[in-house]
């Protein structure tokens, strides 16, 4: 009964944390040329574009998917395997994802917010963070790290994860967390 209650309380919490997203999206914003990466399975290829302080990179090694967007932000994406990976950055947030044969979403949102997944096994991983935030997912057997007051880092299949809003912390159980990087 504990661990229902919990359960719905992380995924009501995380539907607010993506709908507050969502909303930041759907509010004016000034006028962007934003960059858009795209490598669709087939043949392998990198690309690359900057403009200004926005940037996108799509790698793929021909059997996987890779898209990726910056609006005055940065996103990579990197899949391998028949992988699909979509990252995005806005407004000085990075977005990055790497995958060998999984899903993988990842958006940074805001200065300094840095969404960083890695998936090196089948599955599907979403990796979101807020300004002055970071996330990180990992594989199976890597940590999970959510700092800052607005971050997700989720490996669904696994059920390991931590979701961070204002003061609200929540970690999966067997979810580890590391030492902060940032000083």
């Amino acid at each position: 009964m504990i661990r229902s209650w919990a359960s719905g309380r992380v995924l009501g919490v995380g539907a607010a944390f993506a709908a507050a997203i969502g909303a930041g999206f759907l509010l004016p914003q000034t006028a962007s040329a934003a960059t858009t990466c795209t490598a669709p399975p087939g043949t392998p290829a990198e690309v690359v574009q900057i403009d200004g302080d926005e940037a996108c990179g799509a790698s793929t090694d021909g059997t996987a998917e890779a898209w990726s967007y910056g609006e005055r932000g940065v996103g990579f994406a990197d899949a391998r395997s028949a992988a699909q990976v979509v990252a995005a950055g806005f407004d000085g947030g990075v977005g990055a994802g790497e995958s060998t044969s999984g899903r993988l979403f990842a958006i940074g949102v805001g200065a300094q917010a840095l969404a960083l997944g890695v998936l090196e096994s089948p599955g599907t991983a979403v990796v979101a963070a807020g300004p002055q935030s970071q996330a990180y997912v990992g594989d199976a057997d890597d940590p999970v790290l959510c700092e800052g007051t607005a971050a997700a880092a989720f490996e669904l299949e696994a059920a390991r994860g931590c979701v961070v809003l204002g003061d609200f912390r929540y970690f999966t159980p067997g979810a580890q967390t590391l030492p902060s990087p940032l000083p």
